[in-house]
């Protein structure tokens, strides 16, 4: 199953091809004034907690599972270890910022594209400090803008809570992934689903309570 999940990704990978050139717009945002010059992400942020859920994989209806721990080592660097159910290691890497040090991977697993997409997904997700350059309002969510590499991050706050509900990744002219986050504190995600938008990438995150 792995070996053709790994086969359809590649395949969707090197056929992204044009987009339109229209520039990438939040729907029914409003600019507001910056009131916060940095964001801090709280949901992997404690370096005291393991956080352990049941992943799921699905890329091109082909579906895969295991479990996923990830860790915070220091200020900027997390660890990460997806294992099959049965315990069996299939892929373990320190994520920060600027690196990026795979200690063990599958073999099947082990192909530069593949590993990039996951080393941009979980750099994303575990990435705790961000610098706001805008931000923007609905009738839902305060959005804080953040720039990263050639793109940019929009962060969907919940105006009732503030707690992170959405992560959008986008390109200056389109989305391309989607992190949504269900919460009952402002400190730990209970569920995290990461979709792409110009392949058939979903990941599903649910926390194992122990």
């Amino acid at each position: 199953m792995i070996k053709w999940m790994i086969r359809f990704l590649l395949i969707s990978l090197i056929a992204v091809g044009c987009y339109s050139c229209k520039s990438y717009q939040l729907k029914q945002a409003v600019p507001k004034i910056v009131t916060r010059p940095e964001f801090q992400n709280p949901y992997f942020s404690n370096p005291e907690t393991d956080y352990v859920y049941k992943a799921h994989i699905e890329v091109y209806g082909h579906k895969a599972g295991g479990v996923f721990v990830a860790k915070r080592l220091n200020d900027s660097v997390h660890r990460v270890v997806f294992t099959t159910d049965f315990g069996n290691k299939i892929l373990d890497f320190e994520i920060s910022e600027t690196d990026f040090k795979v200690h063990y991977v599958l073999e099947e697993l082990d192909r530069k594209m593949l590993l990039h997409t996951l080393r941009d997904d979980f750099r994303l997700l575990l990435k705790v400090h961000h610098t706001i350059t805008d931000a923007f309002e609905n009738e839902s969510f305060e959005i804080l803008k953040a720039s990263q590499g050639n793109g940019y991050l929009y962060f969907h706050l919940d105006k009732k809570n503030q707690q992170l509900v959405k992560l959008i990744a986008a390109s200056k002219r389109k989305e391309k992934v989607v992190f949504e986050f269900e919460s009952k504190n402002s400190t730990f995600a209970e569920t995290i689903s990461i979709n792409h938008k110009n392949i058939q990438l979903q990941i599903e995150l649910k926390q194992i309570i122990n």
